[in-house]
């Protein structure tokens, strides 16, 4: 399942964003933009990402 990776703007720490539905046709930063823009990486730290912050590593 391909997703959507974030890096923590605190610490660095990269985690997944979103993950895709395999053989989705949507474009990734469609998803990006009507995803929850709020994420809390495992370390706590909780920031708020816009479409560009999302990153296709899959």
């Amino acid at each position: 399942m391909p997703m959507l990776m974030l890096q923590c703007k605190t610490c660095g720490e990269v985690f997944p964003g979103i993950y895709i539905s395999e053989g989705s046709t949507d474009d990734f930063k469609t998803s990006a933009t009507n995803a929850d823009s709020s994420h809390t990486c495992s370390r706590g730290h909780n920031n708020e990402y816009a479409t560009v912050d999302y990153m296709d590593w899959s």
